[in-house]
Order: structure tokens, then sequence, then C-alpha cells
């Protein structure tokens, strides 16, 4: 095959762009920017981010010249392929694609995880924008992060949670004297309430047997014990870590919940996931207003590993939790020690939460993180699914008492 000249390729190409961007556009805008003496493809060629247009069936239809580099292919080549030869169809890119072209609305997400064969493990940050007429075409730009930053992060992690052990074993000692006489209380009042109040008075009981449960494991914890896993839905735990916060901190809080019903189960120990889950839902409700809104959601990320070596294959962690509040966020110069001990954002707070829930995610063989910004915090888990051979069975949403339904929105 005879070689086409670089330059007349080049101008090809350039050429090919203009008149693709303007046929997919429906030609919006294009040529009253072409009398102004502008070029919208040239412009976009011009940026340093991965950015490319896809029609309704997700297939490429325009990609800058970023875009070729992000998916090490020219966009000749690209050209009418489509977006799942590149992207495992359940990856959560798909289900940010159907939403905007759906709503006709702006989508964006921080922190994304991209894998694939053809493309490998990429980390990035996405906005999604429609445009034309019904069904819209999507001009999506990519921004890409560093997964280095994000590997040390999860050894430092596991490290920070490690070095609390033994002042976790002390304060265990020191609060179950008195957590024993809150329970006694609570017991003594259930005979003396009518029936529906007793439902709050057996919840401090079970609240109560809990946190025991919960500083015998931190005293274990100092000594090294083996935490003892087993199937968990992790729905349920989450419905009654809302039924918690309904009842008390977290009233004022309008919650969404997205749940993935094909879930599979997750190893796990029940209670101290529940504690996990409650420290950052209250942390939460703490850094919101009477506006607040609160999005739990669950999803299946194929591609999702944990790895902390840059040769290590990594392994699977793809039951992922997000827990997205509208706060302030993080302040700023305490983002990347946010999970360190006695690090906190809040007056008067401890600062060993988080490090705690840093431990517990660690301990199950998962990995947390985080993405900020003033309007939107994000904490993501990601757990491992129970071993094949243990159960088959799915994490269904677990069915919410109506109390909880009418606390929790």
């Amino acid at each position: 095959m005879m070689r086409v000249p670089k330059s007349i390729e080049m101008a090809q190409a350039d050429k090919h762009e203009a008149a693709g961007f303007e046929r997919y556009a429906d030609g919006s805008g294009y040529d009253a920017g072409q009398a102004s003496g502008f070029n919208a493809a040239q412009i976009l060629a011009s940026l340093p981010n991965p950015i490319f247009v896809l029609d309704a069936e997700n297939r490429f239809v325009y990609l800058n010249q970023a875009a070729e580099m992000f998916f090490q292919s020219s966009q000749m080549i690209l050209a009418g392929q489509s977006l799942e030869g590149f992207i495992p169809t359940d990856a959560s890119l798909f289900s940010m694609l159907q939403r905007a072209r759906d709503q006709h609305v702006s989508v964006g997400d921080q922190g994304l995880e991209l894998a694939g064969p053809k493309l490998g493990l990429k980390l990035v940050n996405v906005q999604i924008t429609p445009f034309g007429e019904m069904p819209p075409r999507l001009l999506v730009s990519i921004q890409e992060r560093a997964l280095a930053e994000r590997l040390r992060g999860q050894s430092l992690f596991r490290g920070a949670a490690r070095s609390i052990s033994a002042m976790a074993a002390l304060l265990a000692h020191e609060v179950k004297n008195p957590l024993a006489g809150i329970k006694g209380a609570a017991q003594l009042l259930e005979s003396s309430l009518g029936e529906e109040d007793r439902a709050l008075s057996r919840m401090i009981v079970e609240e109560s047997d809990r946190v025991a449960a919960l500083l015998d494991r931190m005293e274990g914890f100092a000594g090294g014990a083996r935490l003892v896993l087993s199937p968990v839905n992790i729905h349920e735990i989450l419905d009654h870590c809302l039924g918690l916060a309904a009842a008390s901190y977290g009233a004022h809080l309008v919650v969404r919940r997205q749940y993935d019903p094909s879930l599979p189960l997750v190893n796990g120990h029940r209670d101290l996931l529940i504690q996990s889950f409650i420290n950052i839902i209250k942390n939460a409700s703490e850094a919101t207003d009477n506006n607040a809104e609160l999005v739990i959601k669950t999803s299946y990320s194929r591609g999702r590993r944990l790895s902390l070596a840059a040769s290590d294959g990594g392994s699977l962690v793809p039951v992922q939790v997000d827990i997205i509040d509208n706060g302030p966020g993080i302040p700023e110069d305490i983002r990347n020690h946010i999970f360190d001990p006695f690090v906190s954002g809040r007056s008067g707070g401890s600062g060993l939460g988080l490090t705690m829930v840093a431990s517990i995610v660690a301990d199950h063989g998962g990995m947390i993180d985080v993405d900020t910004t003033p309007g939107r915090t994000v904490f993501r888990m990601n757990f491992p699914v129970v071993e094949k051979g243990q159960t088959a069975a799915k994490s269904k949403p677990h069915k919410v008492a109506a109390k909880q339904k009418d606390a929790v929105k």
C-alpha cells in the first residue's frame, strides 16, 4: 500500500474532522463560528485533553488529537466504531452517557476508572455534554489523573489505620462500662413504653450490643486478631445505617438510594461495615445544612483492582459503594491526609473516625478513596465479592421499614 505523504494526510484529516463535526452537530453554531474566522474542529484539535463525540449508538464520530492518543488509534480507524469495543458495557461511564442523552443535561464525575483490554487502566475526570436535536450527540471531555498517586494513597491509608491500634484498645476498655449502663437503662425503659416507641428502645439495645462487639474487636485489633468474614448483603447493611441516621443525627438528610440489585454478596463483617458506613454518613450529616442531600450508590465495577505496586496486577474489588453529599467539601489543607489519625475538618473532631474506616475497609481486602470539590464529596469504597462455592446469592435491595422510608426520603 502506497504511503500517503504526512502533509496530505494531515490536510485530509483536518478536512474530515471539520466536515464530520459539522455534519454530526447538525451545523448548530458552526457556520457562525467559521464566519467569524474560527474553525471548531481546529480549536478542539488543539486542546490538550481528550475530546470525542458519540452518536446515539455510542459510536465515534469525532476525536481530537489527544483522544486519538488516549485510545491509541487514529480517527480514520475509530470513526464508526463503538465505544463498547474499548470499555466494558457495565462501566459507570455508560450509565452517565445514557443519563446525559435521556435528560439532555451535562453530566460529570471525578476519579472514574476506565479499564479495558485495549485501553488498559486509566483514572480520569469525565464531563459529558449533549448537543443537537433528539437524540442528541454527546461531547465527551476527559482529564487523565495519575494512578500512581492513588496507589501510594492506598498504602498510606493502611499504615495510618494500624498506627492507632494500641490507643483503640485502651479506649475500648474505658467505654465498655458506661455502654453497659446505657443498654441496661434502655431495657428498663422498654417495659414502660408503648409498642411504637419500643422499636427505638430496642434499637438502643441492638446498637449497644453492636458497639460492645466492636469494642471487643478493637481490643483484639491491637493484638493482631484475624477478622472472621461471612457473606453479607451490602444493601441490607446500608439500609440499616440509613435507618439509624433517620432516627437521630441524619433526620434532616434527603437520601436517594441508587442500588444495583444484581450485586453479588460481599465477604464482610456486618458490624464493622455498619461502623464504617455510619461514620461516613454522620460526617456528611455534620457537614451539611437543611438543604442536605445524600446519595448512596452501589455498582459493579469490573475493572476495579486493589494494587499497591505498579507491577502488581492487583486483586479484583468490584463491589463499589459511593456515599455522596452536597456539603462544602473537605478543606484543601487536609485533603491528602484525611485518613491520617487526628486529622479532622470539624472543630472538636477527634480525627480518628476515618482512620478506623480505612482500617475496616483494608481488613476486608478493599480500598477507599475520596474525591471532593465544593458542593460535592464522594467517599468511594470497593470490596471483593464472595468466592465461588460459598454462595451465589445476590445483594437484592433490602426492604426498608415504613418509618425509615418516611424519615429518609
